[in-house]
């Protein structure tokens, strides 16, 4: 009899940690998310709707880019660069000589590995991605933002573009930087990566093409106006992953209805 009440307490219990792991999957994975809202052609028009602003580098200047263009830029292919459909909101372990031997010829950004890698252990973001992110945006370190803008008795700098407007981005990205008390290279890298955490994978945008484009919400709450940001970032990407060997995991191309 004891045996048998056992054997039923036995099976009851794992029957409960299944349905649990059920559960979990269906409502803590992206793989059963129900959000999905707008077909592709529908997200198109919203982000060509009006109030929307989407760039493309012309002759070493930003201009509007056309409505053919936003769409190339948004379409999903086969043989698209997987990166930039890539979870970046997870760690990539890297020891602080490789990513200094990244760096290395970078401007400002050389020899900063380890301010990298603490970045990525506190905010837990991808350290690949936030090195390609700084390269890109700031033209290998050598930018005038990268290398600090002088505001009385300070340097203010930003690596990421955080509150750089296209029609003033020294001034604007300054003042951001400024507000945020960026007078150090590592405080930007720090803030950087916390400004990606908090504004974007807690909004549920954990990859390039839900940063920049947003599917959730099409013409919303969107990193860069640039239409190529997505490519400029994620081809330094793959650059480094090749190079390191490092494996391409959590690829979630599935956007649109």
């Amino acid at each position: 009899m004891k045996n048998t009440r056992f054997r039923i307490t036995t099976i009851l219990i794992i029957a409960i940690l299944v349905i649990f792991g059920i559960l979990f999957l269906i409502f803590d994975t992206n793989l059963f998310k129900n959000d999905i809202k707008y077909t592709f052609n529908e997200a198109v028009e919203r982000q060509i709707g009006e109030g929307t602003l989407n760039t493309k580098e012309r002759d070493g200047k930003f201009v509007n880019a056309k409505e053919k263009d936003v769409e190339q830029a948004m379409s999903i292919s086969h043989g698209d660069n997987p990166l930039k459909y890539m979870d970046i909101s997870e760690k990539v372990p890297m020891s602080e000589s490789e990513v200094n031997h990244i760096l290395k010829g970078k401007g400002i950004l050389e020899d900063q590995g380890h301010t990298f890698i603490k970045a990525q252990d506190k905010y837990e973001v991808n350290i690949i991605y936030l090195i390609s992110h700084a390269l890109v945006e700031t033209g290998n370190g050598k930018s005038e933002l990268a290398k600090g803008v002088k505001d009385g008795s300070h340097r203010y700098y930003n690596f990421y573009g955080i509150g750089a407007f296209d029609e003033n981005a020294v001034h604007t990205g300054k003042s951001y930087a400024k507000q945020q008390s960026w007078t150090t290279p590592s405080k930007a890298i720090m803030g950087g990566a916390s400004f990606v955490r908090n504004h974007y994978f807690e909004n549920n945008q954990l990859n390039l093409y839900q940063m920049r484009w947003n599917p959730q919400n099409p013409g919303q709450h969107q990193y860069a106006s640039d239409i190529k940001w997505v490519d400029n970032i994620a081809d330094m990407m793959k650059k480094y992953y090749d190079n390191f060997g490092i494996k391409k995991e959590n690829i979630r191309k599935k956007c649109y209805r």
